[in-house]
């Protein structure tokens, strides 16, 4: 009698392996889901971040084309309330949705809560609208703070400071990467 060679694999190879599996995907779900909700956090305080770097920018620009004769102003509006969104406009008025172009382009300069629907804007309390001057300074007032915290409880805040510094920050030391605030 010659030897049966059996190809595939039995019942019991195939339930060990599934088995497996599942730990390792029970085990890693709640890692993933950390991960993604500090990422999509991280995107939106940058792309917040890069907004002001801009207003800083065009304020700097404008008045350097300008010669100094005019002094050209960008604010960037901050409103928390939902949904909340940051954006640019000339001058020192505050902006909304279709009002966030800066003169002399087509582009709206807006972030909304596009890749993280579910954070919330913690500060400012109210409306603010922060306003660069030539110099790239901010003027009227003291250090502006934006917060922004994550449906799992995760905060960075984006300070702006009188001298127009922008800096990040986490507010309760819970995404690692970034300074305690």
């Amino acid at each position: 009698m010659g030897k049966r060679i059996v190809n595939g694999f039995t019942m019991i190879e195939l339930m060990v392996t599934v088995a497996v599996l599942g730990v390792l995907a029970a085990v890693a779900f709640p890692s993933m889901r950390d991960y993604l909700d500090r990422q999509r956090l991280i995107s939106q305080v940058r792309a917040i971040s890069e907004l002001a770097q801009v207003a800083r920018s065009e304020a700097i620009k404008r008045s350097a084309a300008s010669g100094g004769a005019a002094v050209n102003t960008i604010a960037m509006t901050v409103d928390p309330t939902s949904p909340w969104y940051v954006g640019l406009a000339t001058g020192n008025a505050a902006c909304s949705g279709a009002t966030c172009i800066i003169t002399g382009s087509t582009d709206k300069r807006l972030v909304t809560a596009t890749e993280c629907s579910s954070c919330t804007m913690s500060s400012p309390a109210a409306q603010a609208v922060i306003v660069f001057d030539l110099r790239g300074l901010v003027t009227g007032g003291a250090a502006q703070d934006i917060t922004l915290a994550s449906p799992m409880g995760k905060q960075l805040r984006l300070s702006v400071s009188r001298l127009g510094r922008i800096s990040l920050c986490t507010p309760s030391g819970s995404v690692s990467g970034y300074p305690s605030c």
